[in-house]
C-alpha cells in the first residue's frame, strides 16, 4: 500500500507566522488546520499530521527521496519557494536544521498545546522522526515533557550509545507499556543484540534473573543458536534453573546442541537430575544428539545414568535403541556402564532363581538317598549334593551382585524361593556335618 503524507495549504501561513512572529498568521493557520487522520482509498493511505511534525521536516521531501511517506503538498509553487528561501536563510546564518526546528517549535508552544500534538496517534512516531533526523536535542526535550514512548521507540533510541545517558534517567517511567518493553528487549537479547543493560535498568534483580533464564532457554531452542551468545547469558547471570513449556532445561538443550562449554558452565548451578515431560534427562539429550563429548562431561560430573525416561529407557538402553554404537562402546569402555535388554533382564532373573530352586530341590533328593538303606555310598552322595548346592548358591549370589542384574522389584514368591534355598543349604550343611562326625568316630574307634 502506498503511503502519502499531505502537506496542508495552511502550512506556509503557519511557517510565515512563526518566522515573522506574527500571532494572527499563526492562529489563523492553527484554526484552519485539518483534523489529523489517516484515510485509505484504493490502496492509497493518506495521512495528515499535527503541525509540529511538519516543522521537523520543514519542507516536503522530494518524490524519489527514501522516506516513510511520499510527500504531497496542497500549496502552490510560490509558497514552496518561500519555504525553501526561509530555510536557506537560516542555514546561511549559522543555524543547523535542528536549531531551526527547535526555534519554530518554541514559538509554536506559545500558541498551541505541544503535548497534545505529541500524544496524537500517528503512523509515524515523533521519536522515530526525530531519531531519523538525528535531532537528539529535541529528543531530550521530548523526554522532559514526560512523553510516553512505545517499546519500538525506546529500543530504537537505546541503540544510539551516545544518547543513552540522556534516556536512562527517564526509564522506566517513559515506557508506555513496560511489560511489552521487557518482552521486546528480551527478544532482541535472544537475537544477540546488546540490550542486557536496558533490561538491568528496567528490572529488579529477581525479574532480571527470570528474563535471563527465559532468554537463555529461548536462544538454545532456536535453530540458529550460538554457543558464544549462550555463554554471554551465563556470564550475565543465567543459571539454567528454569524449564520451558516442554519441561526442558538449558542443560538439556545445550546437550542437544552439543554446546560443551555451556554444559561445563552450568554444571555447578543447574540440576543434573532434572527431567522433561517425557522423563528424559540431559544424558538422554546427549545420546539423542549422538554427542560423545557432551555425554562424557555429564557422566564425569555425576549425572545419573540409571535414570529412566517414561519409556523405561536409561541413557544406555536409549543409545542401544537409537543404534548409537559409538556411544554404547564409550559408556561400556570408559565408564563401565552396561545394561541388559528386557529379555536379557528376564533371563538373568530366571538364571538366579533357577539356581535357588535347584538348591531347594537337592535337599529332599539328598535326604531320600541318605535314608535309603539300599544305597551304599550315602556319605559320598551327601558330600556331592552339598557341594553342588554350595556352588549353585555361590553362582546365584554372584549373578545377583553383578552390575548387570536388574534392580527391579521381584514378586513375593521369588523372595520366598531365595530364603528357602538358603534354609535348604543350611540343612544340607548340617547333614554333611553329621556325616563328617560319623566318619571321625569310625576313625577313632
Amino acid at each position: 500500500m502506498e503511503k502519502v503524507l499531505i502537506w496542508p495549504e495552511q502550512y506556509p501561513l503557519l511557517l510565515k507566522g512563526l518566522i515573522e512572529q506574527n500571532g494572527a498568521f499563526i492562529l489563523d493557520a492553527l484554526e484552519a488546520w485539518p483534523a489529523c487522520s489517516t484515510k485509505i482509498e484504493e490502496e492509497v493511505s493518506s495521512t495528515m499530521l499535527p503541525p509540529l511534525y511538519y516543522l521537523i521536516w520543514l519542507q516536503p521531501r522530494d518524490p524519489f527521496e527514501e522516506c516513510t511517506f511520499q510527500h504531497i503538498s496542497d500549496f502552490d509553487e510560490q509558497a514552496l519557494r518561500y519555504i525553501h528561501a526561509a530555510k536557506d536563510y537560516f542555514l546561511n546564518n549559522d543555524y543547523t536544521a535542528e536549531q531551526i526546528s527547535e526555534m519554530l517549535l518554541e514559538r509554536l508552544a506559545q500558541y498551541a498545546d505541544i503535548n497534545a500534538q505529541i500524544q496524537v496517534e500517528s503512523p509515524l512516531s515523533l521519536a522515530k522522526l526525530l531519531f531519523e533526523h538525528r535531532y537528539f536535542s529535541l529528543l531530550a526535550q521530548l523526554l522532559e515533557r514526560d512523553v510516553k514512548l512505545s517499546s519500538a521507540d525506546i529500543l530504537l533510541l537505546w541503540q544510539e550509545v551516545d544518547f543513552r545517558p540522556k534516556l536512562e534517567p527517564f526509564l522506566p517511567d517513559c515506557a508506555a507499556d513496560l511489560p511489552d518493553l521487557l518482552e521486546a528487549a528480551k527478544t532482541e537479547l535472544i537475537q544477540g543484540h546488546d540490550f542486557f543493560t536496558l533490561l538491568q535498568r528496567l528490572s529488579n534483580e529477581e525479574n532480571l534473573q527470570h528474563l535471563l533464564e527465559q532468554a537463555l532457554l529461548a536462544h538454545l531452542q532456536s535453530e540458529h543458536a550460538k554457543q558464544s551468545l549462550a555463554m554471554r547469558f551465563i556470564e550475565q547471570g543465567a543459571r539454567g534453573s528454569e524449564h520451558n513449556e516442554q519441561g526442558q532445561t538449558a542443560l538439556m538443550l545445550a546437550a542437544e546442541k552439543g554446546f560443551v562449554s555451556v554444559i561445563e558452565a552450568l554444571l555447578n548451578q543447574a540440576s543434573l537430575d532434572d527431567k522433561d515431560h517425557q522423563g528424559n534427562n540431559a544424558l538422554h539429550y546427549a545420546v539423542g544428539a549422538d554427542n560423545g563429548n557432551c555425554l562424557t562431561v555429564l557422566l564425569r560430573a555425576g549425572a545419573n545414568f540409571h535414570a529412566k525416561n517414561n519409556a523405561g529407557l536409561s541413557c544406555y538402553r536409549y543409545a542401544v535403541e537409537q543404534n548409537r554404537k559409538a556411544l554404547v562402546r564409550q559408556m561400556e569402555r570408559e565408564f563401565g556402564i552396561k545394561e541388559l535388554s528386557p529379555q536379557g533382564q528376564y533371563m538373568r532373573i530366571a538364571k538366579v532363581h533357577t539356581l535357588h530352586a535347584l538348591v531347594m530341590l537337592l535337599l529332599p533328593l539328598q535326604l531320600f538317598f541318605f535314608f535309603d538303606d539300599g544305597i551304599d555310598y550315602k556319605s559320598e552322595l551327601t558330600i556331592v549334593f552339598t557341594m553342588l548346592s554350595v556352588v549353585a548358591i555361590f553362582f546365584a549370589i554372584s549373578l545377583k551382585r553383578c552390575a548387570l542384574y536388574p534392580h527391579l522389584r521381584h514378586p513375593f514368591g521369588l523372595g520366598v524361593l531365595r530364603v528357602g534355598s538358603l534354609l535348604s543349604l543350611l540343612a544340607q550343611l548340617a547333614l554333611l556335618s553329621v556325616v563328617g562326625l560319623a566318619f571321625l568316630s569310625q576313625l577313632g574307634g
